[in-house]
């Protein structure tokens, strides 16, 4: 995988422009919103979007809000 141009903080959904990514991983990352700084909790921007696309939390349910 080729380095993205920016990664995805699993903590608080903010994009990370700043990052060391060293075959195919990030190796050092710091989210500037939340502080975090777990290499592991940043996904790319197709992760991100995959994850999205399987998940109810972000718009992928029914969508039926009448009472």
């Amino acid at each position: 995988m080729s380095e993205p141009d920016f990664i995805i903080c699993d903590e608080c959904d903010s994009p990370v422009y700043v990052f060391d990514w060293q075959d195919g991983q990030i190796k050092n990352v710091m989210c500037t919103s939340c502080g975090n700084d777990k290499p592991a909790s940043f996904t790319t921007e197709e992760e991100y979007g995959e994850m999205m696309a399987g998940s109810e939390h972000y718009g992928s349910g029914s969508g039926n809000w009448s009472e």
